[in-house]
């Protein structure tokens, strides 16, 4: 049996997509950097995870950084997001937790 999805795997949308979300994110702050002449502020950290945004992807599997996504875009609370996706609350927390906490680590190299 085949398995098909309509907008390709779901690791590969989801690392797209976060993709398109940090490199929009830094596009918008560069451009306000240059306008205004405001100090980078957190565009190098920024622009770290972007570039290192494989390795978040190889440490972490994609049902966790789909349910970061989810809850973040929605700007879910744990519990809203538990009652949507049926994990427990700490189910929740420990999966975003994972991810964060690795991008964190990538970000803080910077």
């Amino acid at each position: 049996m085949v398995v098909r999805y309509y907008w390709g795997k779901p690791n590969d949308v989801v690392r797209w997509y976060l993709r398109g979300t940090l490199y929009l994110s830094a596009q918008s702050r560069k451009s306000y950097i240059e306008k205004t002449g405001a100090e980078p502020g957190n565009l190098p950290r920024l622009l770290k995870l972007l570039k290192e945004l494989d390795e978040v992807f190889e440490t972490v599997d994609t049902d966790s950084m789909a349910l970061l996504c989810l809850r973040y875009v929605e700007l879910l609370s744990v519990t809203d997001t538990a009652k949507l996706t049926g994990l427990s609350n700490s189910q929740v927390s420990t999966r975003t937790a994972k991810v964060m906490k690795k991008a964190k680590d990538i970000i803080a190299k910077a």
